[in-house]
């Protein structure tokens, strides 16, 4: 079915742009105004910039301001600059405040300052507002368009307010009950409302069991918080415990995706950009990986330090070094996938107190038995290339050791730089290959030199 319906946007691009290139505006109108708001955002994104234009000053007021809020960043950045300050205006003032403020940081300081003039004072004062709180804060992703409701409210009122609220759609299924001062004293769900009797007061059917996220607090914690307990939005709150706003279930998706992209960024030791990797400049994707790549390269220099200090017993025993690579190679994959669990289940906020010390003791054992089964391989590996089984011996005890090692290694390095504030994606997948290459290829070479008769 989605093959189908991708299929469909891709002909009616095709046949779209073919209706502008011939001037039978009316027609693309029409066809337009049946389609989803994603789909026209697919659309105009195939379409070059000034079919892109034209295409967007065909829409209905209501439908433009929803298919722009679908664009990526570049393509809202190049409509704007080619609209008139009265368009970018209609646009600016009609859009949510959470979706305007991701535009506003991606945009230079001067064309923000250009735009927050263009505002209706209201909205000036919301973007303003939203602008002074933490860069990926919970302030600056919240909608600040929320259901507030007084405790003393009737349901009949309650529903009545929420009539002329009109909240937008993602927002509509949560109310907030304050005090005069905003306080968040409890919520209730649409639902709560709809169940219950018209006379029945707000105050006696809300919730005082909630959760709520502060305004500096963490774009991650709040993403964090929705996921943990199914939420379609959570209260943010000032310090003083006042209701300012709320992080929605679209938001949050926006931050998992763009958490997740840095995540695996940092995984490939790749050092992350404000822009996106695929539109960054090519100077900047090099800057981006050469930094990484220059400390692992120097690194990576102890591993031929640690050779060369072992350099009698290689001569002797050159069969030695067929094994090097098969053991830098597990450990690097072990402790690569123990990295990866890790990092996620610190992401998630799932490793804290006794669960870390479960972990550690899980991965423990993992890495014991994983070291005996890869050690009976190595073995038998030695006895099909008829080497002496004494040099099996060396492989298998260097190669649980290894193994063992590397699961805690992996394990412990994004645990040790979540505690110093470090972000633990930064024990990417290349640094603890080189970390445990270098005490790999040193233990191997040890226990050698104690066991082989040489």
């Amino acid at each position: 079915m989605e093959m189908e319906i991708k299929k469909d946007v891709y002909v009616l691009t095709g046949e779209i742009a073919d209706l502008l290139e011939e001037g039978k505006y009316s027609e693309v109108k029409r066809r337009v105004s049946l389609l989803h708001p994603v789909d026209v955002a697919e659309i105009i994104a195939s379409l070059d910039v000034q079919k892109q234009v034209l295409l967007f000053r065909l829409l209905k007021k209501d439908q433009a301001i929803a298919v722009f809020e679908q664009l990526d960043f570049e393509q809202q950045e190049n409509l704007l600059h080619h609209f008139t300050d009265e368009w970018v205006a209609k646009i600016l003032n009609q859009m949510s405040p959470d979706d305007r403020m991701e535009l506003f940081d991606e945009l230079p300081a001067k064309v923000v300052k250009k735009f927050l003039n263009l505002l209706e004072p209201e909205q000036r004062n919301i973007a303003a507002s939203m602008l002074g709180y933490p860069e990926n804060s919970a302030g600056r992703i919240m909608s600040p368009h929320v259901i507030d409701l007084k405790e003393f409210y009737t349901v009949e009122q309650a529903l009545s307010r929420i009539r002329r609220l009109n909240p937008p759609e993602e927002l509509a299924y949560t109310a907030y009950v304050i005090d005069a001062e905003r306080h968040l004293l409890g919520i209730l769900t649409l639902r709560d409302l709809i169940l219950a009797s018209p006379e029945e007061r707000v105050g006696d059917i809300m919730s005082r069991d909630f959760v709520f996220v502060f305004t500096d607090d963490d774009q991650e914690k709040a993403a964090q918080i929705v996921q943990k307990y199914d939420l379609f939005s959570v209260p943010v709150v000032d310090r003083e415990g006042r209701l300012v706003g709320a992080v929605t279930i679209d938001d949050v998706i926006d931050v998992m995706e763009a958490e997740a992209t840095e995540d695996l960024h940092r995984l490939a030791a790749i050092v992350t950009t404000e822009d996106e990797y695929l539109r960054a400049p090519l100077g900047k994707k090099i800057k981006s990986r050469f930094l990484w790549l220059a400390i692992l390269l120097i690194m990576g220099t102890f591993t031929s330090f640690v050779m060369q200090s072992f350099e009698g017993i290689l001569q002797a025993a050159v069969a030695l070094s067929f094994f090097i690579p098969m053991l830098t190679d597990t450990g690097g994959n072990v402790g690569s996938q123990s990295t990866a669990v890790v990092v996620r289940e610190l992401a998630l906020g799932r490793i804290e107190g006794p669960s870390l010390w479960k972990m550690i003791f899980s991965e423990a054992l993992i890495g014991g038995i994983l070291g005996i089964l890869l050690g009976i391989v190595a073995v038998a590996r030695v006895i099909f290339l008829r080497e002496s089984l004494l040099l099996g011996l060396v492989l298998a005890i260097s190669v649980w050791i290894i193994v063992f090692i590397s699961n805690l290694v992996g394990v412990f390095l994004p645990v040790l730089f979540k505690k110093m504030k470090l972000d633990p994606a930064i024990a990417a997948t290349p640094v603890i290959t080189t970390i445990v290459d270098i005490i790999g290829v040193f233990m191997y070479l040890e226990i050698a030199q104690k066991i082989l008769p040489l």
